[in-house]
């Protein structure tokens, strides 16, 4: 009986936070362990394409982090004055742009798809 309690708890807790911690998980990945060297950059956020459409998760999760990373480079080069930490933070969130539209542009085509096999019959 525990054993289903605890599995209930983490399909209702842990798995809908998984593209959210995905996400971050690239963008940490990015910044502490490639030190933003480009292509590698490029590389953690191209990756996570693939995962959202496999297990269609929303596309907008990384457009929404690449909002917040856009204010934080405001935040940083306003008050901080530390102008590449405020670029990099801006390389990011033009990649998770990029992501995102990608994302939500494999959704659009694939519900157009099954929209169009659905009229058809």
């Amino acid at each position: 009986m525990p054993y289903k309690y605890a599995k209930n708890a983490i399909e209702e807790q842990i798995l809908p936070n998984i593209p959210y911690l995905l996400v971050m998980l690239s963008i940490l990945i990015s910044h502490f362990v490639f030190k933003g060297e480009d292509l590698k950059t490029f590389l953690s956020f191209v990756v996570l394409i693939p995962i959202f459409t496999y297990f269609k998760w929303d596309g907008r999760i990384p457009v929404g982090y690449a909002l917040v990373m856009l204010i934080a480079a405001a935040i940083v080069l306003a008050f901080m004055k530390n102008e590449s930490l405020a670029n990099q933070l801006a390389i990011y969130a033009y990649w998770l742009l990029v992501t995102g539209v990608l994302c939500l542009t494999i959704e659009y085509m694939r519900e157009s798809k099954n929209s169009e096999i659905k009229s058809f019959f």
